[in-house]
């Protein structure tokens, strides 16, 4: 059988720290933890032009071979004016199939750090998926740059932060956010996200649409997100340390700009 564990929700601050979020003690049966689920939300009133965007990590000092999983979910947006509509988007899983000692009370950590400041904190939560019965799939490891880019205001190539895999053989999973600044009416978000290495296996692009997202009219505009922007199955080869060079092809000028940031899934 699965379970489901939750971490209640605590505060990431106005700030750009590391927090943890709290622990969660593994069920004694459980022999994989198959996924985890960020969950998170504003604490009062949003502010213009602040988006939200976060980054999840899951550790634990008992696990083996967890190695901290580092993952961005899909950014909240912000508006415009003194009035916007806000969307938060569908939560977003991330696949572990971390092996887990039966019988024993392993301890997962989670930890939250808003990649931009806001002026009201936000809060994060995490939900743990279980199973009794061990993983019959490789282990599935996530990691992504400590920082965000801005994106400037130019509709041109950007070129974001590295991404550096010690020990890994594959890429699976394909991910990033393009989040809001100053949000102008009518200027919308969309792009290309890039990832680019001589390490990889071949020269084959990974390139992946960024979620566009919609800006409304007027003074008083909405931009909206749906979802996260990733890919799956992607099975591309790589030598045992890889620096991935990333990279946001932005389609449509910005006044405001906006912030972005990739990260992958990986297995050994």
């Amino acid at each position: 059988m699965t379970s489901y564990s939750q971490i209640t929700p605590t505060s990431l601050g106005t700030g750009v720290a590391r927090t943890s979020i709290g622990t969660n003690n593994k069920p004694s049966e459980s022999q994989n933890l198959i996924e985890f689920t960020p969950w998170y939300a504003e604490t009062g009133a949003f502010t213009a032009i602040q988006s939200i965007l976060l980054q999840a990590e899951i550790t634990s000092v008992s696990v083996k071979d967890i190695l901290p999983k580092r993952v961005t979910p899909p950014a909240i947006m912000s508006g415009l004016g003194a009035t916007f509509a806000t969307l938060t988007p569908i939560l977003q899983s991330f696949e572990c199939n971390t092996p887990l000692q039966s019988g024993s009370n392993d301890i997962i950590e989670c930890f939250g750090t808003a990649q931009v400041a806001n002026t009201v904190a936000p809060t994060m939560g995490c939900e743990l998926h279980y199973s009794n019965s061990p993983p019959s799939l490789k282990q599935m490891y996530w990691e992504k740059p400590t920082n965000e880019t801005a994106a400037g205001t130019a509709a041109t190539t950007v070129q974001g932060q590295t991404i550096t895999i010690n020990g890994g053989t594959m890429i699976q999973v394909l991910g990033g956010e393009f989040a809001s600044a100053t949000v102008t009416a009518s200027q919308h978000y969309s792009g290309i996200l890039q990832f680019n290495s001589s390490n990889f296996e071949n020269s084959q692009s990974l390139d992946i649409a960024v979620q566009p997202k919609s800006v409304g009219l007027s003074t008083l505009a909405s931009a909206l997100n749906v979802k996260s922007s990733m890919r799956f199955n992607v099975g591309m080869g790589m030598k045992p340390t890889t620096t991935i060079d990333t990279a946001l092809v932005v389609t449509q000028a910005l006044t405001g700009g906006g912030n972005f940031i990739h990260f992958v899934g990986y297995q050994k």
